[in-house]
Formats: C-alpha cells, structure tokens, sequence
C-alpha cells in the first residue's frame, strides 16, 4: 500500500504535464486575424521565431517567443532585441485564439483583441 502512495503523485504529475501543449508550436502557421475594431488579415507564425502581420494596413514583420502564456512580438534595433507588443493568448482550441493586447504593467488594454482562427 505504500508502495502506490509514493507512485501516485508521480503519475498525476505525468498526467497534468502530458496534458500540457506547447504555446510556441500551437500557434504555427497561417491564422486569419480580426482585431476588436473589425479589421482583419493574416497573421503568420514561422519555425524560426519570425511572425507577419497583414492585418489592413498594418504590415510588418516580429520576431516572437511565448513565455507563460504570454505571446511576445519583438523588432530588432541595433542588433538588439525591443519589445514591441505583448498579448495573453487565451487558447479555445486548436483552431481559435484570442490574444488580449497588453500594457506596459501587464493589464489588457480595453479594446485591443485579436481573435485567430485557422
């Protein structure tokens, strides 16, 4: 009986973590973006941490990384990394996301969202 008292919180462990995705590789590929404002476009993820945004007339180009459920969108200055926008990726599936744009401190800012669907 003891035996399985020591077993059983390893396998739960195991379970929750096997449950677990990876952000970064769930957000892969060409979603169709439509921002809070009725906007849309394309919003593409690449394997080699770059993301195109076509949303209207906004066009650029990020480098990107998810930390925490946080999606970070950086530009490159002087061969440094900046911090150009932060968004809490809320996940309903595999084939929709809602990113909630955030603030300096970390709050959502009221009205920025982008919903992704692939």
């Amino acid at each position: 009986m003891m035996k399985w008292m020591r077993v059983l919180p390893i396998l739960l462990l195991t379970f929750l973590l096997a449950g677990c995705g990876d952000s970064q590789s769930d957000l892969l590929g060409e979603w169709t973006g439509t921002e809070s404002s009725g906007g849309g476009g394309i919003v593409t993820f690449n394997d080699n941490d770059t993301v195109l945004v076509e949303m209207g007339v906004f066009n650029n180009s990020f480098e990107w990384s998810v930390e925490d459920e946080i999606l970070n969108l950086y530009t490159t200055k002087n061969g440094e990394k900046q911090l150009a926008y932060q968004y809490e990726i809320e996940q309903e599936d595999k084939e929709n996301i809602t990113l909630y744009e955030l603030d300096e401190d970390g709050k959502r800012v009221e009205g920025a969202v982008i919903k992704l669907s692939k």
